[in-house]
């Protein structure tokens, strides 16, 4: 049997797994994220690698890498500042406790950085001239992975696209530890406390069909992302935006309104215009979890670089 890549996508609520042969995704399982604090990060992993490798028929010896997505700052391995998943500054080598279990090939990257990997490498054949994309991801956490000239873009400090700790002033405490962050009124657990129905995306839903309460509360939440995304199109200047996450892909009616937002905000500014193009905002809507199918893809290219 071919050698497979594995990749796993830790989110706030559900981690999901991967395998790949080639570019072809084989086998797909997803889990609850539950876990301790420190090395129960790394159970996690391993124990959806293995319930992968069960469900495809295949064995841990017949993977050459493994790559993994998770929030927070990520250096080396290490990961830090995961408010969501209980991680602080003191951080966790999150790849030396895999690859040690495992005696695999582990790469570990921000989770938004592999999506947006994931997501470059999928849609490029359908987008060919295509070299700059963004991918935001909107779920219990709020944030952005960036690819510029087809590679992933990190930063001097492993921060590129944390946009959702930015202060947009709203005066709520966010677990980070600042106050008013954009994660305070569009992640998914901030819109729950105010929408208090699930799923959360439904609060979209019902905006669009006319609830006035969940109208006010979407209107909200729209204008600070849309103008969040607005620092982003003016910073990277993408080719093309993708919205994902399970809040974004659960409501595809954001990206209209998102869109209907900088039409307003443009205004009479030809250059707001210009950096405001909402036909280049899409919806994720491939069918293979770009999270853990970007890891994946990301681990087997970091395995055969040298050095």
């Amino acid at each position: 049997m071919s050698a497979l890549a594995a990749g796993i996508d830790i989110g706030g609520s559900g981690t999901k797994a991967c395998l790949v042969a080639d570019t072809k995704p084989i086998g797909t399982t997803t889990q609850p994220t539950e876990m301790t604090a420190g090395g129960g990060l790394g159970d996690l992993v391993i124990t959806a690698l293995k319930r992968t490798l069960s469900e495809a028929g295949r064995d841990l010896d017949q993977v050459t890498s493994i790559g993994i997505g998770v929030p927070g700052q990520v250096n080396d391995g290490v990961v830090r500042h995961a408010a969501n998943l209980g991680i602080d500054e003191t951080g966790f080598d999150l790849g030396g406790y895999v690859s040690s279990a495992t005696q695999v090939a582990t790469f570990v990257e921000n989770d938004m950085r592999v999506a947006a990997y994931g997501a470059y490498t999928q849609s490029v054949s359908f987008h060919p001239a295509m070299r700059n994309l963004v991918y935001v991801g909107l779920g219990t956490g709020v944030s952005a992975g960036v690819v510029i000239n087809g590679e992933v873009f990190r930063g001097s400090r492993g921060l590129a696209g944390e946009f959702g700790h930015v202060p947009m002033g709203t005066g709520i405490v966010c677990v980070c530890g600042s106050v008013g962050c954009l994660e305070t009124v569009i992640g998914a657990t901030a819109l729950g406390k105010e929408w208090q129905q699930t799923p959360v995306s439904s609060l979209f839903q019902s905006a669009a069909g006319g609830d006035m309460r969940a109208a006010a509360l979407a209107a909200r939440a729209i204008d600070h992302l849309a103008k969040a995304m607005w620092w982003l199109a003016a910073t990277y200047d993408p080719d093309l935006f993708y919205l994902g996450g399970g809040v974004g892909i659960g409501a595809p009616s954001i990206m209209s309104m998102v869109a209907a937002r900088w039409a307003e905000l443009e205004g009479d500014s030809e250059l707001a215009r210009r950096v405001l193009d909402p036909s280049r905002i899409r919806m994720y809507d491939l069918e293979e979890p770009v999270g853990a199918y970007g890891a994946a893809l990301l681990g087997a290219d970091l395995a055969r670089s040298p050095g």
